[in-house]
């Protein structure tokens, strides 16, 4: 694309008017200071957005000397998009708006017509809206032909670490490990999500089998499925709330503190969240993992925070919405890139 053309200057210029808004409402005035961009230019594509029903004017803006203009917001109806998780056991859809809100939610046996179910249930959320996309957790080898296109696939460690991103704000150098019947990983550094999908196979003990043919992995060790077997019981709800097995959860936290060691001293992370589902543990056992993460941590790295998930159960489908809004709406990589070029060129032009 070429950004010298008024076009496309003019296409970028309304996707970064709309990632602002995406912040919170402001008015005009505040836009063309933020931007750089002159407040005529901007009210003109601020007209088109609200005719295009994109974009709202609210309440007047009495914060700023002068006559007040109106706020504007995203308009969260003026489109959807969908998510989707696919574990052994189940497929879950759920559609939000463009803000990432969560509409409506809700979940299917694998054992049934999945693409028939899937079908169902997108003609049912979708009702008159346009749809932008979709994002999904998922093996490899699920179909992704069945879902509203297009379809970005993301991991689910990803998913969760962006909704306690954007419940709590940026968090530099932190580690996010996702742990539920399978274990996974992502690092947030500079504004950008890496996923570390090696992170599961670090070797956490002396024996124990993996999936991926090794032994002593961290996930042969802690996942959430070799601890149901242990316990023996069928779902991580029961192992998280029944004190029966706290024993368990209470073995698994070595191998857990020694992997989280090693990955913090070798990313230099200066954080730790849990999210998933087996981060809902008790105070007792929380605490019991921050003593021992914190006692084979060098004495340097003591204070290091470890945190627990404070989305929940509902982590993976708030961030996967808003990575699908990243990628098919706001376009925030790209925006991103044009940033970078633009620092280069202006310390070039030094």
């Amino acid at each position: 694309m070429d950004f010298s053309k008024p076009d496309n200057a003019r296409k970028i210029n309304r996707l970064r008017l709309l990632s602002e808004l995406r912040k919170g409402s402001v008015s005009k005035a505040e836009i063309s200071r933020r931007l750089g961009i002159n407040k005529v230019s901007i009210g003109e594509m601020a007209k088109e957005l609200i005719d295009e029903g994109f974009i709202a004017e609210g309440e007047k803006d009495f914060s700023s000397p002068g006559r007040p203009g109106r706020l504007l917001s995203i308009a969260g109806n003026s489109g959807r998009v969908f998510s989707f998780s696919v574990s052994e056991k189940a497929v879950s859809v759920s559609v939000s708006d463009m803000l990432g809100m969560v509409l409506r939610f809700e979940r299917y046996p694998r054992s049934g017509d999945i693409a028939e179910n899937l079908k169902r249930a997108i003609e049912r959320m979708s009702g008159d809206a346009r749809i932008y996309g979709s994002a999904v957790v998922a093996p490899d080898d699920f179909d992704t032909s069945l879902l509203p296109s297009p379809v970005i696939r993301i991991s689910r460690a990803e998913a969760e670490a962006m909704s306690e991103i954007n419940r709590s704000g940026e968090m530099d150098r932190m580690l996010f490990l996702s742990w539920s019947d399978t274990i996974d990983a992502a690092f947030a550094e500079n504004g950008t999500l890496r996923h570390l999908p090696d992170f599961a196979h670090i070797k956490a003990q002396r024996d124990g089998s993996c999936s991926c043919g090794g032994k002593g992995c961290l996930e042969a060790a802690i996942s959430g499925n070799v601890l149901m077997q242990k316990a023996g019981v069928s779902s991580i709800k029961d192992l998280v709330r029944n004190n029966s097995y706290e024993h368990v959860l209470m073995e698994a936290m070595k191998p857990l503190a020694a992997a989280l060691s090693e990955a913090v001293q070798a990313l230099s992370a200066e954080s730790v969240m849990l999210t998933g589902e087996l981060s809902q543990l008790s105070d007792n056992i929380f605490s019991y993992l921050s003593e021992l993460l914190h006692s084979v941590l060098p004495p340097y790295r003591k204070e290091l925070p470890l945190y627990r998930s404070h989305s929940g159960e509902s982590a993976q489908r708030e961030g996967a919405a808003i990575m699908a809004l990243d990628a098919f709406f706001y376009r925030s990589l790209l925006l991103e890139k044009l940033d970078a070029i633009e620092s280069l060129s202006s310390a070039l032009q030094i």
